[in-house]
């Protein structure tokens, strides 16, 4: 309506005589609604874009439904058209209906959608910060304890009962990063008659449960209700959320003046909390440092961001999406961002390198594994090392030449008082060769180069093999393995 009232508006300031809405629906006045709507969508014609082109986009679609509506009043022979001839006003109508079809798309619609889509693609995402979410969850839990101290007091009862009622209700949603919408019709019947999985025994899963997991599935309650498009999605509710339910549902009786069948019911009404409110409401009052960043649309696209950072099968990614009520293809393609920290941050390290010409000196690493100082244009000091160890041999080298007769447990220890002695080559024993190449199959295989640790632990489980032998040194043989394959 606020829409339709800013286009009369307009349309009036091109023809005063018109009177209402209706009278402006004709065909002579196409050509100035049209620009009215880009009026009202603020077209600015210097940089040719629409500041609001949503509203540009919405109004052809809100004067055909406003057509098909006026044609019903002609039929009707309502007064509002009582001066014009019926089939006359029905064949105006029509017409600017078939006007809308054929020529709004040259008119606007397309230039509206081009600059909708580039808002979208440069929209910053804003995730909730950690440390907001960890205040939200402290304020909660005290607002739940000073409702349910409240509870005692008959001139507060009803209040009481509805704060607890709602911080539980954002509990929920903190947890589960449900759709406020799903949670709200929540039927009070099926939190009773659902069981919590405590009293289920799951001696098949012994073997694959950890024991942390199996204390998680005593103590969380677990109910599936209707999601978007009729899919099922489960709610968690964890003890403590539970012990707080038990609470308010005993006082439930107290508070409802009338049936009322959701869990999350408002006792003024028949019908529910308005979820997003009430959500919008105590992050408000949780004194946050970020707090438009806590709705539930970005606590949903935080879980599906933050799940990047953890090594997930497709099983549990298929998972992940059906606990959030969508599919594996919306979860990648909406959900899992930023794309622009991802684009900024990963990506362009591979493009600046290709434009130094470097690429070749971090073949076969992955985007994670590439750190480079842009600023100084040097590596860091352990892939110096591991370039000027590059040049040895595959089968030979340097050591400090070692007068006498020794072992080699000698040779490691003399090899830092040596080094301006003789140097001489010692070539790697075929057991020192199998060895690693078994070990470190898997890294030789995929072209990606042992870390120190790794190469550590090698040492620590073979000594006496590799007691000549340093991590470094195990590590460059390994990259001369797969780059000379």
């Amino acid at each position: 309506m606020r829409e339709l009232s800013k286009l009369l508006i307009e349309v009036r300031k091109y023809d005063a005589s018109i009177k209402n809405l209706f009278e402006a629906l004709q065909p002579k006045y196409f050509d100035s609604i049209v620009d009215a709507t880009k009026i009202i969508a603020k077209y600015n014609y210097q940089e040719d874009r629409f500041d609001s082109p949503t509203s540009a986009l919405n109004m052809g679609t809100t004067l055909k439904q406003c057509c098909n509506i006026a044609i019903v009043f002609v039929l009707k022979r309502k007064e509002i058209c009582s001066s014009i001839p019926a089939a006359e006003a029905e064949a105006n109508l029509k017409t600017m209906i078939h006007l809308i079809e054929t020529n709004w798309c040259y008119e606007i619609p397309k230039k509206a959608a081009i600059d909708l889509k580039s808002k979208k693609w440069n929209k910053i995402t804003i995730i909730p910060l950690a440390s907001d979410l960890k205040i939200f969850r402290e304020y909660l839990v005290k607002t739940a304890d000073l409702a349910i101290k409240k509870l005692d007091k008959e001139n507060t009862y009803k209040e009481s009962y509805l704060a607890l009622m709602e911080v539980i209700f954002c509990r929920i949603i903190l947890l589960n990063r449900r759709r406020p919408g799903e949670l709200e019709r929540l039927p009070l019947y099926l939190y009773e008659n659902t069981d919590s999985l405590e009293n289920k025994t799951y001696e098949e899963f012994a073997e694959v449960v950890t024991p942390s997991e199996r204390i998680l599935l005593k103590s969380l309650k677990r109910i599936v209700i209707r999601g978007k498009r009729g899919r099922g999605v489960p709610v968690l509710f964890p003890c403590d959320v539970q012990n707080n339910l038990k609470i308010a549902l005993k006082c439930r009786n107290k508070v409802f003046d009338q049936d009322n069948i959701y869990l999350f019911g408002n006792p003024k009404t028949s019908s529910t909390i308005s979820g997003y409110k009430v959500l919008k409401k105590h992050v408000g009052r949780a004194g946050l440092k970020n707090p438009e960043a806590i709705t539930s649309t970005r606590l949903r696209k935080h879980l599906a961001t933050l799940s990047q950072l953890f090594n997930m099968t497709e099983s549990d990614i298929e998972q992940l999406a059906s606990f959030m009520g969508h599919t594996v293809g919306v979860h990648r393609g909406s959900y899992r961002l930023p794309n622009d920290i991802f684009q900024t941050a990963k990506l362009s390290k591979i493009l600046l390198l290709m434009e130094k010409g470097d690429t070749s000196k971090f073949k076969g690493k992955q985007i994670q594994d590439i750190e480079v100082d842009f600023e100084k244009n040097l590596l860091s000091d352990e892939e110096n090392e591991e370039k000027e160890d590059g040049r040895l041999s595959e089968e030979k080298e340097i050591v400090p030449k070692i007068i006498g007769p020794v072992g080699l447990a000698q040779v490691g220890l003399d090899q830092e008082r040596s080094r301006t002695k003789t140097r001489v080559l010692v070539p790697w024993t075929q057991d020192q060769k199998n060895i690693i190449q078994t070990f470190f199959a898997e890294h030789i295989r995929k072209r990606k180069p042992p870390r120190k640790r790794e190469c550590e632990q090698l040492i620590e489980n073979y000594p006496e093999v590799f007691i000549n032998k340093n991590w470094k040194k195990i590590k460059v043989f390994i990259q001369n393995v797969y780059t000379k394959k």
